[in-house]
């Protein structure tokens, strides 16, 4: 079965092999739990790459760009968000010193309540969600083939996916890595911080860099809980 969003950023699969819904307690979140998992992803993609608002490296910047104010539709958690993603090593951390940040704002096109921030470089686009979607979550949503790894003591998956293309007739977008960690490491059910990267050239990130990044930025987001 295939649900389709109705902000039109995609087709997405159901939650299990056989297209049926498990609504049960103990079972997998499903429907909107699904959109949460790939809310990240529409949010900092779907509409840069179909709107064709990623910034092109020919475009100057002469100074990396400061957090956009919140307004008050947003979530309570964007400015500490925002204000720790947004640093002044992040291209560095990206494996891209000479890069510039052009835009540091929430998430448009966000799914849900979760706070959510994107980042903008000239060359590379970096996503950070304070996420209801768990590490539990995408293990148990096989259509993700999220791979469990370990980042600072703590539960996490990775996965690839790309991004969603809003243009009519338009193909599918650049590959995105995706990063979600477990906030508290003895809870691999509770709420996780996910990293989306994509770059403007369609190169994944690689793994090295994703983790480098995590490791840096993660321990200064709020709600992180150091592994003992």
């Amino acid at each position: 079965m295939e649900t389709q969003t109705t902000d039109g950023i995609g087709p997405i699969n159901g939650t299990d092999g056989t297209g049926a819904a498990d609504t049960g307690k103990g079972g997998p979140r499903t429907g909107l739990q699904l959109l949460a998992a790939v809310g990240l992803v529409g949010a900092v993609v779907a509409g840069l790459w179909g709107l064709s608002l990623l910034e092109t490296s020919t475009k100057p910047a002469e100074k990396p760009a400061e957090c956009a104010a919140a307004k008050p539709t947003d979530p309570p958690g964007y400015p500490a968000l925002c204000a720790a993603v947004n640093r002044p090593d992040l291209p560095t951390l990206l494996g891209t010193p000479d890069d510039r940040v052009t835009a540091a704002r929430p998430a448009p096109l966000a799914l849900g309540k979760d706070p959510m921030v994107e980042v903008r470089l000239l060359h590379t686009v970096v996503g950070f969600t304070d996420s209801s979607t768990t590490v539990d979550d995408m293990i148990g949503m096989p259509q993700f083939h999220a791979a469990p790894a370990t980042v600072l003591g703590h539960p996490a998956v990775t996965y690839s996916s790309n991004a969603f293309v809003l243009a009519p007739g338009a193909h599918t977008g650049p590959v995105t890595r995706n990063l979600v960690v477990a906030q508290d490491p003895k809870a691999p059910a509770g709420r996780a911080f996910e990293i989306a990267v994509f770059r403007e050239d369609g190169r994944a990130l690689d793994d090295a860099t994703l983790n480098r990044l995590a490791e840096t930025v993660l321990p200064t987001l709020p709600g992180w809980i150091a592994a003992p």
